[in-house]
């Protein structure tokens, strides 16, 4: 048995408080520059304030253009924007779905007259570097300001899935944790629990090794003791620090081994029931660890052991779930809509690369039972 190593991140990651304001010192000295954030920024004055850090560029501006679970439409428009403006550099300002459109967006522009679903359908790939892109996130979650792939959805038919190349890395990543301050709770807990779902299932994919274990193990421990602070006191900087540098490596981590059921569910239920994808991840998490258990006993010990949980595997899944409580996050998804009349659809539209990685097989009845678990009246 051979294990792969491929390492593809930006060519530069600053990391650190204040990271930021040196934004226009890491772009090329010439072009317009395409500056795309999310809705957020036009209210908590990160719109603004970048405007002012890139005041030495002639800016496109395209700040509030990125929506929560970007779709299609959402990354032609900031094409369109881009093109019309000559733009030459692009730089993302926000969370996971900002910088997966922007990736995308970047990616797309110079091959006029493409759009979005030409990649997506899978009738184009993105075969060449497009425009420099510098990614700064603004929540601690995806870690995709270091990822190669951009997760959209279709809207009409309400496919999720990825466009994917390695040449859609960022050439400049700047994890600044205070750009993550103005985070409001409910976006810190869930984008925290998808970067800890990340962590937990590269640490147990079937393409996990040597290289990627460590960074997951790492990721989890920053993740688990301080999220909560984070999301109880977003000012508390220290939290945010290590919020920030979790989700950095799990990025790190799962970009190289896959991740697995969590991913692979999350995608079709979030897509259906329109809800953040890392809420969807934190609900399952203790659902599939539960499952997987049966192969993935002795890591999920070694997790509980590292995080300074007591009582080995079934201790780390009984500590994932008072922790979704103490974030507020609930253990079903009846309440969110989910029924019966989904699980042919969500059966059909896991099969992705996540899925295939996941410790242990699941067959379609095995996910037919698994989400119906989430359904059913409490007692």
């Amino acid at each position: 048995m051979s294990t792969s190593y491929s390492l593809r991140y930006p060519e530069e990651i600053k990391f650190g408080s204040g990271a930021s304001a040196n934004i226009a010192e890491v772009l090329p000295p010439e072009g317009p520059v395409l500056l795309v954030t999310g809705r957020s920024a036009l209210s908590n004055g990160l719109a603004e304030r970048f405007k002012k850090l890139l005041a030495s560029h002639e800016i496109i501006d395209a700040t509030g253009m990125s929506s929560p679970e970007p779709t299609l439409e959402c990354v032609d428009a900031i094409i369109e924007t881009g093109r019309a403006g000559n733009a030459k550099i692009v730089v993302a300002v926000g969370g996971g779905s900002c910088i997966d459109a922007t990736k995308a967006a970047a990616a797309i522009i110079p091959e006029s007259p493409a759009k979005t679903a030409d990649f997506f359908n899978g009738e184009r790939s993105v075969v060449k570097r497009g425009l420099f892109l510098a990614a700064l996130p603004t929540t601690a979650g995806t870690g995709a300001e270091i990822t190669s792939n951009a997760v959209l959805t279709e809207s009409a038919l309400k496919i999720k899935k990825s466009i994917r190349s390695p040449f859609m890395v960022p050439d400049t990543a700047i994890i600044d944790p205070e750009l993550t301050i103005s985070s409001p709770p409910g976006v810190t807990a869930a984008s925290g629990m998808d970067a800890f779902t990340q962590a937990l299932e590269s640490f147990t994919s079937s393409n996990a090794n040597s290289v990627t274990r460590p960074l997951a193990e790492t990721s989890m421990v920053k993740i688990f003791a301080n999220i909560a602070a984070a999301t109880a006191d977003g000012s508390d900087l220290n939290a945010r620090t290590e919020m920030a540098e979790g989700s950095m490596l799990s990025a790190m981590s799962f970009s190289q081994s896959g991740l697995g059921a969590v991913h692979g569910l999350a995608h079709p239920i979030g897509s259906l029931l329109k809800l953040p994808h890392g809420k969807v991840c934190a609900i399952l998490l203790p659902v599939v660890m539960k499952w997987n258990k049966t192969v993935c006993e002795l890591e999920y010990a070694r997790i509980a052991d590292a995080c300074g949980v007591s009582k080995g595997a079934d201790g780390m899944i009984e500590a994932i779930r008072n922790l979704n409580a103490e974030l507020g996050v609930p253990d079903e998804l009846r309440s969110s809509g989910l029924d019966d009349k989904h699980f042919d659809f969500i059966i059909k539209n896991c099969r992705s690369r996540s899925m295939s990685g996941n410790p242990r097989p699941m067959s379609d009845d095995d996910v037919e039972e698994l989400i119906a678990s989430l359904i059913r009246p409490l007692v």
